[in-house]
Order: C-alpha cells, then structure tokens, then sequence
C-alpha cells in the first residue's frame, strides 16, 4: 500500500515540477515533436523503451515513463533492477558559437522505491575549426522513499575534445563525493559511428588502473 501511494505521489510530484517550473513559450518559438519514443539495446539481450511527452514551454520540459526488460542466453526472462521508471527533466540552451546549457532532471523507481535527483550544467566552444570542447559539471543525489534515507551528494566534471569531423573524443573525468576528491577518475576515448558508439577508458588511473570497454547503441524517432 505504500509503494502504490509513493508512486502516485511521484507521478503527481513530476508532472507539477514540469508544470511549474517552466512559463510557456513565446509564440514565434520553434516546436519540437510532442512524443518520445526511444527504444535502446542496453545489453546482449537487454533492451530499454523510453516513452514521454515534450511540453511546449521556453524550457525544454519533457516527462514520461521507461521500461527495462533482458532475458539469459537460453531466452528465460530476467527481470531487470528496475523494471519501470518515472522521469523528468527540465533543460534549455543558449548561445551560438559558445553554447550554454543547464539541465534537472529526476527518476523515481517504483519497485525499490530508488529515486535520483541530478543538476548539470555545460559550456561547449570552438577551440579550433576541426576541434571542439565540452566541459560538463553535474550534481547528483540519491535518496529512497521506502526507507526515508538519502545518500551525500556526488560532483562530478568531464572534459572532453571532440574532432566533429571523425566523431573521435578524448574524455577525462573527475569526482567529488564523501570518500573525498579523485582528480581524474577516468581517462579514454569515444567514437561514433551513426547511432554506434565505442569507448575505451582507464578507471582511477593514479591509484588502481583498470581498463574497460563499451559499446553503445540507440535508435530514436
């Protein structure tokens, strides 16, 4: 009875954040498309559909449901850690050569109750005419409601330098949380080929380096 009433409850929370924190656009703004549909491959046979609505507000204001399902080799069911989530976001963009952005966004996990609460923020320039830079900073907050517990905050920065020309990235990334201050805590590489992404990276390269590769690929429309 009180997961039923916490996922309404966070149904109703998302809906009056987007409904709140964003004052419509003007008329003369240009119109995105009003659904979401976006299905992913997330594994070997793991797969993820994320659906939602784009409200046509001066912020970016989109909300909606995403569900997760994978199977084993033999094709048994395995059913994910989270089967379905509620999400929002709030997001909007500035500026032409130099772009800014801001980001909020929040999940809500109503099996186990998991939520998350994140800030980001963005600047990307021109650093060259065949190379780009991003600088990322983020905020993050997990909490449950089942439990009324939250744990501390974690920061993060990522800077990246991207060829927009071969779609090649050299990323560094670096966190704060409560164990303290990594100043790099991941080091790598990405390309992309259409909706394929490969990446390669060394995690916490000054203290325990280990490798790690991953391949990523999604479809929107």
């Amino acid at each position: 009875m009180k997961r039923r009433i916490a996922t309404r409850l966070a149904a109703v929370g998302i809906a009056f954040v987007c409904v709140w924190a964003a004052p419509p656009r003007t008329a003369s703004a240009a119109d995105d498309a009003p659904l979401i549909w976006a299905p992913a491959k997330t594994g070997a046979n793991a797969y993820r559909l994320r659906l939602g609505v784009r409200f046509p507000w001066r912020w970016d204001t989109t909300a909606g449901a995403e569900f997760s399902m994978g199977a084993a080799q033999s094709g048994k069911i395995t059913p994910p850690a989270a089967p379905v989530r509620l999400w929002g976001a709030l997001s909007r963009k500035s500026g032409r050569v130099s772009t800014r952005s801001s980001q909020v966004s929040l999940d809500f996990n109503a099996l186990s109750g998991a939520g998350n609460v994140g800030a980001a923020t963005a600047r990307t320039w021109m650093v060259t005419p065949t190379v780009d830079a991003e600088v990322h900073r983020s905020i993050a907050l997990q909490c449950n409601a089942y439990e009324n517990s939250c744990a501390k905050p974690r920061l993060t920065q990522t800077a990246r330098l991207t060829s927009p020309a071969t779609r090649t990235s050299i990323v560094a990334q670096g966190e704060l949380s409560s164990e303290g201050v990594n100043s790099v805590s991941r080091i790598g590489f990405e390309q992309k080929f259409g909706n394929l992404q490969l990446g390669a990276a060394v995690v916490d390269p000054l203290l325990a380096p280990r490798s790690v590769f991953d391949i990523r690929y999604s479809l929107k429309w």
